[in-house]
């Protein structure tokens, strides 16, 4: 179980606790033994605070062991030049906070904790440890001794704002801690060396050194950034790091130059690692690792350094180990390089899938073309009886109305086999012509075929695909029929309007389960007696030419289907 994280309030008052101990110790003094117990106590208190190392994290016996033996030699030792320099790193810790914190309370409780320790630095500890040679005055250090408290007490009664910031208070900038730790430390030791060659005292040194800092930081803050109109030093730094040494927008114009020449992703990343040599500044050679394949370029000598992006790892051999902003260009450039040849990858593979779907909707097409040729077949078998039955006049008419059909379907279907992006239409044909032949072949009690309205004067623009659409819609009310419902009838009315033709098929039987019957015309379904695409690809031929297959009703005693143009449909 995960122990949660002490809240910003817990840890304020900790860090408040570990500063008034350290100002309990300069009250003391540090040569007198309540002093060291204190300073020791300061320690421990510390060891809650510190920002370092995980809270929760257990201490072995070898670390508490370390802990415990410096804590006793440093209190055993202590004196005011060891509180100067213990309190120049708490210093540089507090620095390295305080501007990590959005919040504008916190902020400016760590700016109070850091003008203490400043404070306690310059004007108290520093101070003591100068009395031999006689340069501070006691009266400053006793005016700061007893009136700092009062900081401790504004630090109390600000007010906490618990958020996002409770993650940030564990962070530590290390490079601001150290610009802060080496600027006191300037400081400490510009006013001492002040009144040593000047004669004066350690308080009029001490103005005179923050004087000149200040007067320099201003002078280095307008240089890095002038205001007026061009860029300073921050800019120039800003330039040295982001490009040093590393052409990174040529870099970029030879992946995009690449990108579009090469097709093949194997042989972009090829060309692409065989320059980086030339444009990376130290790189000798290197290895990627791709999911095609690897490529070697250069020479395998050096300092290897390893990256890796997606499904690329790249390897480089370098004249001696980067410095870490030289690693980051690397990296930069390795993720570019990722980039792109994921992109031509992905473009690769879907090609590849867009073949396969292609090839899977023409066999399923064609498998779906064959599977109403079949249940004709099936529908022949069984009307011709046992073998040695004699043929009856009625089986004979019934061959002659489906074996022209039949072989009029199967020879679409090899069209269709030998030329799969070729879409084969019949020739327009008469409505009432259409109708006819298709009663001819359904002939039976239990449907009813209409036409009402202008028949006579209207026209199948695709007859083919009327006739596969009424063939599965059929075929399906068939299955209901065979399924237990012996008594359903179906009902096939051709419509015929200006626009065209257009048809719809119903049954009495029962309603289609509503997950199926709102994915009937979209997707495959679930079928108890075939692959559940007959709709489906029934749908999807409509679409493509120019006509739209819904369920426009669905309920128990009337289930609806109507292949009706896209344009009519949508108005």
């Amino acid at each position: 179980m995960k122990t949660p994280m002490p809240s910003l309030a817990y840890r304020r008052w900790v860090f408040l606790a570990f500063l008034v101990s350290l100002h309990l110790v300069f009250l003391q003094g540090p040569a007198t033994p309540l002093g060291r117990l204190l300073f020791l106590s300061h320690i421990g208190i510390g060891l809650l605070w510190q920002p370092f190392i995980h809270q929760h994290r257990r201490l072995g016996f070898a670390g508490t062991a370390l802990v415990v033996c410096c804590s006793t030699v440093l209190a055993f030792f202590l004196n005011w030049g060891l509180l100067v320099g213990w309190t120049m790193l708490l210093t540089g810790v507090v620095g390295g906070k305080v501007f990590l914190f959005p919040n504008r309370w916190e902020r400016f409780f760590h700016l109070l904790a850091l003008g203490y320790l400043v404070t306690a630095v310059l004007a108290l500890a520093l101070p003591h440890s100068l009395v031999a040679l006689r340069l501070a005055e006691p009266v400053l250090g006793e005016g700061v001794l007893y009136l700092m408290p009062a900081v401790f007490v504004l630090m109390a009664v600000l007010p906490v704002e618990q958020g996002a910031e409770g993650e940030r208070a564990e962070i530590v900038d290390y490079v601001y801690g150290v610009l802060v730790f080496l600027l006191l430390a300037v400081i400490v030791f510009g006013s001492l060396s002040s009144a040593l060659l000047l004669k004066a005292s350690y308080f009029e040194s001490l103005m005179m050194t923050l004087a000149l800092m200040a007067g320099i930081l201003l002078l280095l803050g307008f240089i890095w950034n002038p205001r007026a109109g061009f860029g300073g030093l921050g800019s120039a730094v800003a330039q040295h790091v982001i490009s040093l040494g590393l052409p990174i927008e040529s870099w970029l114009e030879k992946l995009a130059q690449l990108s579009r020449d090469e097709e093949a992703p194997e042989r972009f990343l090829e060309l692409a690692c065989a320059d980086m040599p030339a444009r990376l500044p130290g790189v000798l050679g290197g290895r990627a690792d791709a999911p095609v394949g690897h490529v070697e370029f250069g020479v395998q000598e050096g300092q290897r350094v390893e990256f890796a992006h997606g499904h690329l790892k790249l390897v480089l051999w370098c004249h001696m180990q980067p410095s870490p902003s030289l690693h980051w260009h690397y990296d930069l450039a390795a993720r570019l390089l990722a980039e792109f040849y994921m992109g031509k990858w992905r473009a690769q593979e879907l090609k590849r899938y867009s073949f396969v779907e292609a090839v899977h909707e023409t066999g399923a097409r064609l498998t779906h073309d064959v599977k109403n040729l079949l249940q004709s077949l099936e529908t022949l078998c069984a009307a011709a009886g046992p073998a040695g039955a004699p043929q009856s006049p009625r089986f004979n008419d019934l061959l002659r109305r489906q074996l022209p059909e039949i072989t009029a379907r199967l020879r679409q279907t090899l069209t269709k086999l030998a030329a799969p992006a070729v879409s084969a239409h019949d020739e327009p044909m008469a409505a009432t012509d259409w109708l006819a032949a298709l009663e001819y072949r359904y002939a039976a009690d239990w449907i009813v075929f209409a036409a009402p309205g202008e028949a006579a004067c209207c026209r199948v623009n695709d007859p083919a695909l009327f006739s596969s659409v009424a063939e599965n819609l059929l075929q399906n009310v068939i299955d209901k029929r065979r399924a237990g419902a012996a008594g359903v009838r179906a009902e096939v009315v051709l419509h015929c309007d200006p626009g065209g033709a257009w048809l719809e098929i119903a049954d009495d039987g029962a309603a289609i389960p509503e997950p199926a019957a709102r994915d009937i015309t979209h997707r495959r379904v679930a079928s108890e007696n075939g692959l559940g695409i007959g709709l489906y690809q029934s749908a999807r031929l409509a679409e493509e030419g120019g006509y739209r297959l819904t369920l426009v009703e669905n309920r128990a005693g009337r289930v609806c289907f109507r292949l009706a143009p896209a344009a009519q449909e949508t108005a």
